[in-house]
């Protein structure tokens, strides 16, 4: 029996109607950074210990949300909310996009080991691109086919 984009749409419950989740074009290193600082407000010098071991551009998810966690219990120990606004990167908007991408990796998209996430989903989550209604289900789908097909 082969899974259709009905069976994804009603065992995940993400929808299969709107804009295909294509993320096409060169993805070198400098197109990678510019994503991960343009949505998450940070630098190459986060990006580096957040990597994932490997020739690979992609994020440890562990790394990634050691690293956020530690950030938002620094900012909520403070209790302050213009400590909140001096801290680069961590308004709700980049904690979601981190959230976001942290699902995505882990439950979506997971690589073969599933301990990491390619920054490329952050694209996604663009300000430009947030109001856009994506086809997740269709992408879900896509995925399991193409690693169904990589394992067999």
């Amino acid at each position: 029996m082969t899974p259709t984009l009905d069976d994804v749409e009603q065992l995940v419950g993400l929808p299969a109607d709107g804009d295909a989740t294509v993320i096409g074009g060169t993805w070198g290193f400098p197109a990678i950074l510019e994503v991960f600082e343009n949505n998450l407000l940070q630098d190459l010098n986060t990006f580096k210990p957040l990597k994932a071991g490997g020739a690979r551009n992609l994020l440890s998810l562990r790394k990634l949300k050691e690293h956020y966690a530690y950030k938002l219990e620094k900012v909520l120990s403070n209790g302050t909310t213009a400590a909140t606004k001096k801290k680069k990167g961590l308004t709700a908007r980049f904690v979601a996009r981190v959230y976001m991408l942290h699902v995505l990796g882990s439950f979506q998209f997971p690589t073969k080991k599933g301990t990491d996430v390619s920054v490329r989903y952050l694209y996604l989550f663009a300000k430009d691109k947030v109001a856009k209604k994506w086809s997740w289900g269709s992408a879900v789908l896509a995925h399991m086919y193409y690693n169904l097909g990589a394992a067999s």
